[in-house]
């Protein structure tokens, strides 16, 4: 709250047997006079100084005083000036003798500059309060996650049944993920310290009926109640976190068969794979695909891409490997950290349950092959970098349709066939 200088007017007025018998120069012009001989002959009884509804209380104050029942005292009284305009002053009563009988002096000071400032403060803080309650942005104020004050907008939000419901809250950390416990608390202690610059962040919360959404937060160190405390603004942005990753998904992964395209394969390598990680690739293609689709059409040969890309997917995730559309019919496969007994064996769990299923287009049936090439970084392919890697994997492809195809061929040597 901002300093007051209080310059205020303070007059005399004694008082005797409840008339007014003697005024000073301020007290009169206090009271819209000229002079106080003017104020005293305008008036029949101190009382008519005061609004009416501090008469009763303001004449037995001055009886008691005047009877020795109450020791003089300071009070605060809504006054009238000649104009009818109703002002606050600050008495203080004093018990003298005038003229050889008790008198009460009082003392006033004009509190209007006073009473206005507040009324000032009030009117800003109720405007700001009504600013914050209204905002259409979820505010909320708390001091160690107990929160001190929200509004609408943050309990409707967070998925609250009610303002109230909100602000029972024992501590918001139960709308975060436990994980995030730690990382939270740390970032609540530098923020009262003000350690950190406030800055905004997307982050996944646990609403109160249980859904999980994510808002854009921004918190910065405020005062509240004379103490320290930690202001969150909250926005949803569930629908634009949802859409950004669709459009990173659609980027990153092939239409038709739902797999990683080619370069995001690339990217897996690069987060997946360094120099001290043994990494086998699989290129995988199918048999005579081109004979497929001028033989069923490309909605037949369609089926069969993602037919495929269903065996590939579902084996190699067992092993922690990837897989992703290389182009047209082929598919690549990487896999860390494999045995050349366990590569061989998978690529014949893929080869044998492709060449099991069976497609129907009217009275005819059929089904399809696929060759597959596999490389390795141990053993005799060791030090390879990846282009390298790859370009080996598509050797022993070509090794595979020269050998007949439906086969898996590794190191140059057919390791299955029909």
């Amino acid at each position: 709250m901002p300093d007051i200088n209080i310059d205020s007017t303070y007059g005399v007025i004694i008082i005797q047997n409840l008339k007014a018998i003697y005024v000073d120069e301020n007290y009169a012009k206090l009271y819209g006079y000229d002079s106080p001989d003017d104020l005293l002959n305008s008036i029949d009884s101190f009382l008519d100084l005061i609004t009416p509804e501090f008469h009763e209380l303001a004449m037995q104050n001055y009886l008691d005083i005047i009877a020795g029942k109450i020791t003089p005292r300071g009070h605060t009284f809504h006054n009238i000036d000649r104009y009818g305009k109703e002002f606050t002053v600050f008495s203080i009563d004093h018990l003298i003798e005038y003229a050889g009988e008790l008198a009460l002096q009082v003392t006033v000071i004009d509190l209007s500059i006073v009473v206005e400032a507040n009324k000032q403060i009030r009117e800003k803080d109720l405007m700001f309060k009504r600013l914050i309650m209204n905002s259409g942005q979820g505010i909320m104020v708390h001091r160690n996650f107990k929160p001190l004050m929200l509004n609408q907008a943050w309990a409707n939000e967070m998925r609250a049944s009610s303002l109230q419901q909100a602000m029972e809250t024992e501590s918001i950390l139960q709308f975060i993920p436990v994980e995030k416990h730690a990382e939270v608390k740390e970032h609540y202690v530098k923020t009262i310290n003000g350690e950190v610059t406030s800055k905004s962040n997307i982050v996944e919360n646990i609403c109160f009926d249980g859904s999980k959404r994510f808002f854009n937060i921004y918190d910065n160190l405020i005062e509240w109640e004379g103490e320290p405390a930690v202001q969150v603004v909250l926005e949803d942005v569930t629908d634009k976190v949802e859409y950004e990753r669709a459009l990173a998904y659609r980027a990153s992964h092939d239409q038709l068969t739902d797999l990683y395209n080619r370069s995001s394969i690339y990217d897996w390598l690069g987060t997946h794979y360094n120099t001290s990680t043994d990494i086998t690739c699989m290129l995988i293609d199918i048999d005579d695909f081109k004979k497929v689709n001028d033989t069923y059409g490309h909605q037949m040969g369609d089926q069969v891409i993602k037919t495929l890309a269903g065996i590939i997917k579902k084996i190699v995730q067992k092993f922690n490997g990837v897989v992703g559309r290389w182009g047209g019919e082929e598919f690549i496969a990487f896999i860390p950290n494999i045995s050349n007994p366990k590569t061989a064996e998978m690529a014949e769990s893929i080869r044998v349950a492709f060449n099991r299923v069976k497609y129907q287009q009217d009275t005819v049936s059929f089904n399809a092959s696929v060759s597959i090439g596999i490389s390795s970084t141990c053993e005799d392919e060791a030090d390879l970098s990846i282009d390298d890697l790859i370009k080996s994997a598509d050797k022993y492809l070509y090794f595979a349709k020269a050998n007949g195809k439906d086969c898996v061929v590794k190191c140059g040597n057919a390791v299955s066939s029909v």
